[in-house]
């Protein structure tokens, strides 16, 4: 919109007033004294006028400057906060917090998100060479989630830096055979019904330790032959299960047996006054029922791959383990398959094989 005056009462100088807006509403305008003389030359003068301002009006408006990023010392605790609001699990959230404070942080503290390069990768694998295969892995996994985030904050717009992480060892499963569970579970009945509970409830019910000591009675159905896994004991406190998913387990008749026939004393069900045992107590119990039993000491986990090796052998192939112990994919579940008689029943098979077509030859 154009408005002409006349300036100060003069009839051929002239003030112009220019006012645009545009379809945001946004608006500019400019009130001044017209350089020319005479109202023709005000009202051309006027309109070049407000094609400038509406170009103005109508570029882009410049994108305000973004500070630089942070410095990983600071996205750090932003990146551990936004875990814990995340809801992740106690241990995932006390390795990240160890990751970062004794590997990652002694080298890029300073360093803003931006600037980490090859080289500081370098170090950090450097400081790790004392550690574990998997320590290292592990590790610039969680640099890798940092960047990521750092990433879905708009912190960064990709990472600073390409690196490969290699793939974790694996260690062959080794579970007890069928004699040595009978033996365990020999010196579980001569030490008392609360051995027995816990030691099927990892070598039927495929259960975690942190699962058995947090178990209660009230996720245990004896009538529809299910328990729900609900709670698992980490770092000794209660918190949901790996993975953050409830899933229902089923029943073998011995356990459920063992439970119809152990006594509710408290809310768990393996109850120490009230409350539940502590991570030691179960630890300590395998140790004395494996001595007693005299079994080599493999752990506790022992009893969760021993029920997956059964599972296997016994016909229900990688699909089942997976299905009982709760795993979200088949290969984590064929770790769990003890291998080591696989091949002499393997070379039973191509003997037997071999007999028959002997025979038929």
């Amino acid at each position: 919109m154009i408005t002409l005056r006349p300036w100060k009462g003069s009839k051929n100088e002239f003030e112009v007033d220019v006012r645009v807006e545009n379809a945001a509403g946004r608006k500019l305008r400019q009130r001044v004294k017209a350089p020319v003389t005479g109202r023709s030359a005000a009202e051309r003068w006027a309109k070049a006028l407000e094609q400038e301002l509406l170009a103005q009006l109508l570029a882009p408006e410049p994108e305000p400057e973004k500070p630089p990023p942070p410095t990983f010392e600071e996205f750090a605790k932003t990146f551990l906060d936004l875990c814990l609001a995340d809801r992740l699990g106690t241990n995932t959230l006390m390795n990240y917090d160890v990751h970062l404070r004794l590997y990652l942080l002694p080298v890029l503290a300073r360093r803003r998100l931006d600037e980490v390069t090859p080289k500081d990768i370098t170090a950090i694998k450097k400081s790790l060479v004392s550690k574990s295969h998997n320590t290292m892995c592990e590790v610039l996994k969680t640099l890798r989630r940092v960047f990521n985030r750092a990433i879905a904050e708009n912190e960064i717009k990709s990472a600073p830096v390409d690196f490969e992480i290699p793939r974790r060892k694996r260690k062959p499963a080794i579970a007890y055979d069928d004699q040595e569970q009978v033996a365990l579970l020999a010196a579980a009945q001569a030490m008392g019904p609360m051995f027995v509970v816990a030691v099927l409830l990892g070598l039927d019910g495929g259960l975690r330790r942190g699962e058995i000591l947090a178990l209660k009675w009230t996720d245990v159905d004896l009538k529809r032959g299910l328990m729900t896994i609900r709670h698992n004991l980490v770092r000794d406190k209660v918190d949901l299960p790996k993975g953050r998913t409830e899933d229902e387990v089923g029943l073998t008749t011995r356990l459920a047996d063992a439970l119809r026939g152990f006594p509710k004393t408290g809310t768990f069900v393996l109850d120490d006054h009230g409350r539940h045992f502590q991570e030691h107590h179960i630890k300590s119990w395998m140790k004395a029922l494996v001595k007693r039993a005299g079994l080599p000491w493999r752990g506790t986990h022992v009893l969760r791959k021993s029920c997956g090796t059964r599972i296997a052998e016994g016909g229900g192939g990688v699909a089942a383990v997976a299905s009982h112990l709760r795993h979200k994919d088949l290969q984590t579940a064929s770790d769990y398959v003890d291998r080591r008689r696989g091949s002499s029943s393997a070379i039973h098979a191509l003997e037997t094989l071999g007999r028959r077509a002997s025979e038929h030859s």
